[in-house]
């Protein structure tokens, strides 16, 4: 190579130092990250966060209630705290990009040979490449000898490229068509080459991934959850106007002072804000990524386990994916067995396992044949497989003898030099049918000669290749397709080979993208969510890198080229690489969206209810002020409502999970109509035990006390109402442990502090006569009578 370098000169230093000042390093830009205070000043600019950030204040400073005002502001740092992290996560995804450049580089400079930092390459500067190297940057090829480079990572194609001096390129050429250049981080597999680069850093191949990498959307949780969040603000505004009118009515006419009417403000905040709704989300999505993470899914983003059971269509990346990405032999024909499979292995550059993809399957099949090469056969001539030839060449001898000629390469060209008759006409009739299935097909043939152009060669037979399809792939079509998600093949090979494997696992022929390039990926990605289409994508390159970070959720399929890239880019992991493994993913995911639209539905109905209570008692009971107090309020929302919430997380619904297909949206008109009306339920039962207790001249105390007591009676039910799929009380409605354990704590800590003096003082309640738990109890049965009847007379969609 030595030589042929010789006649090609290279940049002079100085000329290559300017280029490196002007260009920069030849290096993936790393991006600054925003500073701590930066990234928790996003967390803070959430409607919810800025309701507590301000009840929290005014608690404090304003009404000088040490406790209750801490307790809102260390809720609020630890909401602050688990976003954050989860923000700095994401910015790893670029960094691992840069592992994939060349450390090291060989450049001509001037007349001599050099080994450089690949940082140190500039535009201009002619690089040479070897069997074994990684690509330092973009070039275009001035010398080329039986060159092959593995584009998987880019192109996505499971075969090596062949490539050649002036060859197609440019950027109007498509990637996995630019025969004439080489691209920065690809590996070169067999061959040799001198090469003129043409872009460094940022704006390689490579480098535009990195560049697509940064930003990247929400998942469909965080999105309903934020729209969750914003309506709850509205509502807590809407509520605070009306409270100001009233209060100030009231301070008009004596009959409360401003500082009862801040009490209420305040108490109203608290009741607004479903403060264990953050909490309780994290801890269902944690606990629910531990139980994947056993099953070989891991999560990275904990809202992709949602994302990932609301997929409406997964975008399957084929090589790595749907097949293993490694070439096999999947058929052969052949006079002979063993000649084929000895002349396999005579044309043949593999080396322990390690080679072009072709020649890695070629021995493999004569290995599992038990064919070896004779002892002291020796190679004494090469063609490399070359691009226009489509055939390699090579002649061997043993022992002084008379040279062998063996050929191996595309069927019409290695055929077309064998001798006319029955046989080579039989194996050029086979060649179609072969190819029909979708299969690479291979033709050898030998010649007792030393000349590697000669012809009148002896046809040995045909060998045909696949992509091998792993075992899950079928049945994880199938299930998809039961669970009512759509397959959409994704690949960057040709579309004869993706039709074939798509029949093969059971994909739609129309439902197959070939020939496509990193930035056609995510053109489709965002193509299909502008549809609507809730999208996975998974893959296992460099080239799905942007497509995984972009798409609802991204499912990267470790063990292959461009895995860590992959995985920093996507938001869950297969450890096993199997697509099957993804239905698990699936199921958990959908059951975890029925235990989260539960769990909302929970919170919310109960913090309405809430908000109902109060404001109905700053209108009809003056001398009460507000029936509830903040410290009541942070005790329900806290202490109490925490507990369920959890374990409606985690709670296990009947039937297979993925039979239950995704529900509406978590604010959609019908969700919030339920809501509102089992808040409705809640809010009047409890106005009639306040109003009873009233009528019976209880003390304020008692008064306040009753009423915290029914709400969190009536609260408890609405754990079972809405996790029922139909009636409350259905066929197995014990089955769910950690909601029947949850709501059992929870009463008997209700009691405690009720019935304990010392207990109940701190949170301003006091022991109640048996009407009082008589009535809590009248409220409790009357919530799930009454939200089952509304259930009855408005059918269709239940649950949230």
């Amino acid at each position: 190579m030595t030589s042929a370098v010789r006649t090609l000169r290279g940049l002079p230093e100085e000329e290559a130092a300017r280029l490196l000042a002007e260009h920069g390093p030849n290096e993936i830009p790393q991006p600054r990250p925003p500073a701590l205070p930066v990234r928790a000043a996003r967390q803070l600019a959430d409607p919810l966060s800025v309701l507590l950030l301000v009840a929290g204040l005014v608690t404090l400073v304003v009404l000088a209630e040490v406790p209750e005002g801490i307790a809102i502001l260390a809720i609020l740092l630890v909401n602050v705290l688990i976003g954050t992290g989860q923000e700095v996560r994401a910015d790893k995804a670029v960094r691992a990009l840069r592992a994939l450049t060349a450390p090291m580089a060989t450049v001509v400079r001037g007349d001599a040979v050099r080994r450089l930092p690949a940082a140190e390459v500039v535009p201009g500067d002619l690089v040479v490449v070897a069997a074994g190297d990684r690509v330092p940057a973009d070039a275009r090829l001035a010398e080329a000898e039986g060159l092959a480079v593995d584009e998987a990572m880019l192109t996505g194609e499971s075969l090596s490229a062949a490539k050649r001096a002036g060859g197609p390129g440019g950027p109007d050429v498509p990637l996995g068509d630019r025969a004439g250049e080489i691209f920065s981080g690809t590996l070169v597999v067999h061959g040799r080459g001198t090469a003129e680069v043409l872009r460094t850093g940022a704006a390689t191949e490579v480098g535009r991934i990195a560049s697509a990498l940064r930003g990247g959307g929400r998942g469909p949780l965080e999105a309903e959850l934020a729209q969750v969040s914003r309506r709850i603000g509205l509502l807590a505004v809407a509520a605070g106007a009306l409270m100001i009118l009233i209060g100030l009515t009231r301070v008009s006419r004596g009959e409360a002072s401003l500082v009862d009417i801040i009490l209420a403000g305040v108490a109203l905040a608290i009741a607004a804000v479903p403060e264990s709704m953050a909490a309780a989300v994290t801890t269902a999505l944690a606990l629910c990524a531990q139980r994947m993470a056993r099953l070989g899914v891991i999560v990275r983003r904990l809202p992709a386990i949602e994302a990932l059971g609301a997929t409406t269509v997964i975008a399957a990346d084929k090589t790595g994916t749907l097949t293993t990405g490694h070439l096999t032999v999947a058929d052969h024909l052949a006079v002979s067995g063993t000649e084929l499979w000895r002349a396999a292995l005579r044309c043949n550059d593999a080396e322990d396992g390690l080679g072009d993809a072709v020649d890695v399957a070629l021995a493999a099949a004569a290995a599992r044949e038990d064919v070896r090469l004779p002892v002291g056969e020796t190679r004494i001539g090469t063609r490399p497989f070359d691009a226009e030839t489509r055939s390699m060449a090579v002649v061997t001898a043993v022992d002084g003898a008379r040279p062998l000629l063996t050929v191996k390469g595309a069927p019409e060209v290695v055929l077309a030099r064998c001798v006319p008759g029955e046989r080579t006409d039989r194996f050029a009739e086979a060649v179609s049918g072969l190819a029909q299935r979708g299969l690479r097909v291979l033709a050898l043939a030998e010649g007792e000669t030393g000349d590697l152009d000669a012809s009148g060669l002896r046809p040995l037979g045909l060998v045909a290749l696949q992509d091998e399809i792993r075992p899950s792939a079928r049945r994880a079509v199938a299930d998809c397709r039961a669970a009512g998600i759509r397959v959409v093949m994704v690949t960057g090979d040709h579309a004869e080979t993706a039709r074939s494997v798509a029949a093969e696992v059971g994909i739609d022929a129309d439902a197959v993208v070939a020939r496509v390039d990193p930035a056609t990926k995510l053109g489709l990605v965002r193509e299909l969510k502008e549809r609507g289409e809730v999208v996975a994508m998974t893959g296992d390159g460099v080239n799905d890198a942007p497509a995984l970070r972009h798409a609802d959720v991204g499912v990267a399929m470790a063990g292959d080229e461009g895995t860590d890239v992959a995985r920093e880019a996507a938001a869950v992991v297969v450890t096993n690489g199997e697509l099957g493994t993804i239905v698990t993913g699936v199921r958990e995911g959908r059951r975890l969206r029925h235990n989260v639209a539960s769990m909302i539905g929970y919170l919310l109905a109960g913090n309405l209810a809430e908000i109902l209570i109060v404001l109905t008692g700053l209108i009809v009971w003056p001398d009460l002020v507000v029936p509830l107090l903040p410290v009541h309020l942070l005790w329900i929302n806290l202490a109490l409502d925490g507990i369920p919430a959890i374990a409606l997380g985690v709670d296990r619904p009947a039937g297979d999970p993925l039979t239950l297909r995704r529900r509406e949206r978590l604010m959609a008109w019908t969700a919030l109509t339920r809501i509102g009306l089992r808040a409705v339920v809640v809010a009047v039962l409890v106005f009639a035990a306040v109003e009873t207790a009233r009528r019976l001249g209880w003390s304020d105390e008692q008064v306040r006390a009753q009423a915290v007591l029914a709400l969190v009676f009536a609260r408890l039910t609405l754990a079972y109402v809405t996790r029922a799929r139909r009636m409350t009380f259905e066929s197995g409605w014990w089955r769910g442990r950690a909601v029947l354990v949850a709501v059992t704590a929870t009463l008997l800590l209700q009691t405690l502090v009720t019935a304990v003096p010392v207990l109940g003082a701190p949170l301003a309640l006091v022991p109640l006569p048996p009407l009082g738990w008589a009535m809590a109890l009248g409220a409790a049965v009357l919530t799930v009578a009454l939200c089952d009847a509304l259930r009855r007379t408005a059918p269709g969609r239940t649950g949230t």
